[in-house]
């Protein structure tokens, strides 16, 4: 079972409206959202170093666009009804005009999410009442903010993301500041994910997660086990996903199996993210519909074809530069939509799919749409 949210194809058929007839007829089709990767403080990408983000191995360069991000959104005055606020390498929570850009998001009635590590949502607050500028913007569940707490204590926070500082108690902090300040209305959504490794998946330390996220009351926890890094030729991200992904996977669910939640509607709503939906193997296909899915501004300053492929080291995902110029977008928008562009582009060079890319285009090139 997964929730509502994590029905991939679904929501791309809502999306083109379950008319197939739309792609590739050389017409301007707003994906469903847009991806903003915030370059972190200008400086600094990340305040964490975990050793399995998807961008370790890649280029993470960052660059000064935001002004024209916000732009940008003004002008599109709402056509792309997500904005989801994160990066393949970049903290969002870092970047000063993260709320901002919520506030363009909400001036046109759009949807946001975030993805963040979460280590800075207690400082905010306390510095300018991020927080609760983020519950008051917030006006359903399709609202949302993910958690990447991927531990259970202190010490495995530290070996998990190679920090020194406790940052584990400023995340469950911030968690329950989310909670107690959304109240009884109850969004934004609050998820919570947990990729489980060797330092963070005792079922001791599995046991206490389960328990403190039932008592602060978050909307879902959902246990995986990580991706191999990007840019990696895809012999040694097979050899990667049978060590880890599989073998380790299989103990890891068998660890979290007692706490799975058996109906949709329990809270949080407990689950396991099986490693299928991220096998290179599946990988074989030439046509690529994600781009009425998603777009992404890089936190470089270049429009990408996808989050997946959002760093120069991907040069051919390159659309072109982030703007405020509506036009020239309208032009990358079209120009992604390219009928002839060949996914294996992107396979050879050691970029992948991630699980929603690669669930919408498996149905999509085996006529399952």
């Amino acid at each position: 079972m997964r929730p509502k949210a994590y029905k991939y194809t679904e929501i791309f058929k809502q999306h083109i409206d379950n008319d197939l007839r739309k792609i590739y007829n050389n017409t301007l089709i707003y994906p469903r959202q847009l991806e903003v990767h915030l370059p972190g403080d200008g400086s600094r990408p990340c305040n964490f170093d975990c050793y399995y983000c998807q961008g370790k191995a890649l280029s993470r360069a960052v660059g000064r666009w935001e002004e024209k991000g916000l732009s940008l959104l003004a002008q599109l005055k709402g056509s792309i009804p997500y904005q989801i606020y994160g990066g393949a390498y970049a903290e969002p929570l870092m970047n000063r005009f993260l709320l901002e850009y919520l506030k363009m998001t909400k001036r046109f009635a759009n949807s946001f999410g975030i993805h963040t590590n979460g280590s800075l949502f207690a400082a905010l607050e306390e510095k300018n009442g991020f927080c609760s500028s983020l519950v008051k913007l917030a006006k359903s569940k399709q609202d949302y903010v993910s958690i990447s707490l991927d531990a259970g204590n202190i010490k495995s926070h530290c070996q998990t993301k190679n920090v020194t500082e406790d940052w584990f108690s400023e995340i469950i902090k911030g968690i329950s500041l989310l909670v107690r300040l959304r109240g009884r209305k109850n969004y934004p959504a609050i998820r919570i994910c947990y990729l489980m490794n060797d330092f963070n998946s005792s079922p001791e330390e599995i046991a206490a997660i389960v328990s403190l996220m039932k008592g602060l009351k978050v909307d879902s926890l959902r246990f995986s086990v990580p991706y191999d890094l990007y840019g990696k030729k895809f012999e040694s991200v097979r050899r990667y996903r049978e060590r880890v992904e599989i073998k380790f996977g299989r103990v890891c669910e068998q660890t979290v199996k007692p706490y799975l939640s058996e109906t949709l509607s329990e809270r949080p709503y407990i689950f396991w993210h099986s490693p299928d939906f991220q096998d290179v193997g599946k990988m074989n296909f030439k046509k690529c519909v994600y781009s009425y899915y998603q777009i992404t501004l890089g936190a470089d300053g270049n429009v990408y074809r996808c989050s997946s492929c959002a760093s120069p080291t991907f040069i051919h995902a390159i659309l072109g530069k982030t703007t405020d110029n509506i036009a020239d977008f309208n032009r990358m928008v079209l120009a992604n939509h390219n009928p002839n562009w060949d996914a294996s582009t992107c396979f050879n060079a050691g970029a992948r799919c991630n699980r929603i890319a690669l669930e919408i285009n498996s149905a999509f090139n085996k006529g399952g749409l």
